[in-house]
């Protein structure tokens, strides 16, 4: 389907870009040719059916079908939708987040209970509660709408997906990630490795071990949380480079998906990845209660993937482990309770179910739970494809 689009800024036709990416449709600034017209305030006389996006409708519903092949929707449901993207593409970091990556030095001389300590301190102000973070989903919806009352329901490009992923932030963890791939296997998944490739000693064989059944993305160079205070592009799109072939160098095969550590995500990380080689990125949360960077809530509000300088961005739509487990206190089975009607919720408006487990941590020694954390998200993938 191809889609014109008229009087909208560059902002606005940022934004539908983002809520129409998972979808068959061409977006385009050009009238002739389209299928359907989105514009801005006035149908401008066109024959073909028109989505008007109008600053006018006041508390009116988001959505008024007015007849004749013409759509109003309110301005804000868009404008909304536009500030979320922006704040998440620039984000603002948090004072202490600065002072601590500040020098050239990991943050890990901070002692982890000092760090968590700090994150900890924040949680009181956020929530797990994912339904009050989709307002990029509630807004794709009301577009479909418009769509299927024109006659033109959008397809999606892709079915949703379940995707199982990895940071493997130290040597001690490249250790365990074995048992997490075995039981991966026995479930016949395949999952995804993000390793820093200059942060520890990289054990070769452990490295192509898991690129034998699985695929290797890059976790940058150092897990410092010094990436996204980089401000020179060519030091950043070298790092980030420099990363990629280190790890290419180990494993004979291409990489072309990256995870920055701490999920440190904008814009100017997303236009140097895309310079240095990579396809694919896996940095931005779909909500994250205290992410540290911010330290305070942070995430683009998506269960989708959209795209971004010729990157593909696929967002880690339930709460990471970290998160759960280290800052919350939770217990593995009370993690894969909260992942269950995480995933549950994600897949009732077609999103994809994204997975991060560090073998850093707890579920490397609880391989039973993991096991049937695994079981249980197959089972909800596939209900749901059923439906």
């Amino acid at each position: 389907m191809r889609v014109g689009t008229v009087g909208f800024d560059a902002r606005r036709f940022a934004a539908l870009a983002y809520l129409l990416y998972p979808y068959k449709v061409e977006l385009t600034k050009q009238v002739e040719g389209s299928d359907l017209l989105v514009c801005k305030d006035e149908a401008l006389g066109s024959s073909k059916p028109v989505i008007r996006i109008r600053g006018d409708l006041g508390k009116r519903p988001e959505l008024l079908d007015q007849g004749n092949g013409i759509i109003d929707l309110r301005a804000d449901v868009i404008d909304s939708c536009s500030k979320t993207f922006e704040a998440a593409m620039n984000p603002s970091l948090a004072l202490r987040y600065r002072i601590a990556t500040r020098f050239p030095l990991s943050y890990y001389v901070i002692p982890s209970s000092m760090r968590e300590k700090l994150l900890r301190m924040r949680t009181g102000h956020s929530t797990l509660d994912l339904s009050r973070h989709l307002a990029v989903e509630t807004t794709r919806r009301i577009i479909g709408d418009a769509f299927t009352l024109l006659g033109f329901p959008l397809q999606r490009k892709n079915p949703p997906s379940l995707v199982i992923t990895h940071d493997i932030d130290s040597e001690k963890g490249l250790q365990k990630a074995a048992g997490l791939m075995k039981v991966e296997e026995k479930l016949e998944l395949k999952s995804t490795w993000f390793l820093p490739s200059d942060e520890y000693r990289l054990d070769a064989h452990l490295v192509r071990e898991l690129a034998e059944s699985s695929s290797i993305g890059s976790h940058d160079s150092k897990h410092d949380g010094r990436l996204i205070q980089i401000q020179k592009h060519s030091d950043l799109v070298q790092r980030l480079m420099s990363s990629r072939l280190r790890l290419e160098s180990i494993i004979g095969k291409t990489v072309d998906r990256f995870r920055s550590p701490l999920l440190q995500f904008s814009r100017r990380i997303i236009k140097a990845l895309a310079e240095a080689g990579y396809k694919m990125d896996f940095s931005a949360p779909t909500w994250e209660p205290v992410h540290p960077s911010t330290m305070s809530g942070f995430g683009v509000e998506s269960v989708q993937a959209f795209k971004v300088d010729e990157i593909v961005e696929l967002p880690l739509t339930l709460t990471q482990d970290h998160q759960v487990i280290n800052l919350l206190g939770m217990s593995c089975r009370e993690a894969m309770k909260l992942w269950i009607e995480q995933a549950k919720l994600i897949r009732s408006v077609m999103g994809d179910i994204v997975l991060l487990v560090h073998p850093d941590y707890s579920f490397s020694q609880h391989l039973p739970e993991y096991q049937e954390l695994l079981e249980n998200l197959v089972e909800v993938h596939t209900h749901f494809n059923r439906c």
